[in-house]
């Protein structure tokens, strides 16, 4: 399956409806020189294992749902490459959804907003909202593997 998202850097909690926010936890199995992103998320009571290919606009990405035991096992091996955030979520005037990451620990104080899209095509042609920052889809120190190994650029 192929992600197609935008990342984008914001100063603050935009001041707009929020339709739902959830706790999310995760970690990386993998390290920063490996070819393949292997992350534990823990969203709400659900748990998943996900593996990511590539950066940028356009990355492979698998996800599966594991147990919580399954879980907790194999969270050790993230040792130091640790995130936790809330993510809100919004609709946009055009009906694509905004996630809203707001990190807590030593990441607090950064914002920031994912976009998803059906293609690239429409990835391109989006045109953000006022209240979003600087466009960080290519800078890699944004990718929250980079994130949880190296903090806040």
């Amino acid at each position: 399956m192929k992600e197609i998202e935008r990342k984008f850097l914001l100063t603050k909690m935009p001041e707009i409806v929020l339709e739902s926010t959830t706790c999310i936890r995760q970690g990386y199995i993998s390290k920063s020189r490996d070819s393949v992103e292997i992350r534990l998320r823990q969203k709400g009571d659900t748990f998943f294992m996900t593996f990511k290919q590539g950066q940028g606009l356009v990355r492979d990405e698998a996800e599966i749902r594991i147990d919580e035991a399954d879980f907790n096992h194999l969270w050790p091996l993230t040792q130091g490459r640790q995130v936790e955030k809330q993510r809100s979520k919004a609709t946009l005037e055009n009906g694509l959804v905004a996630e809203i990451d707001e990190f807590s620990g030593a990441l607090a104080g950064l914002f920031l907003c994912e976009v998803e899209f059906g293609d690239e095509a429409q990835a391109e042609a989006f045109v953000p909202p006022q209240w979003f920052g600087a466009d960080v889809t290519e800078d890699g120190r944004y990718k929250n593997k980079s994130l949880a190994e190296n903090g806040i650029p």
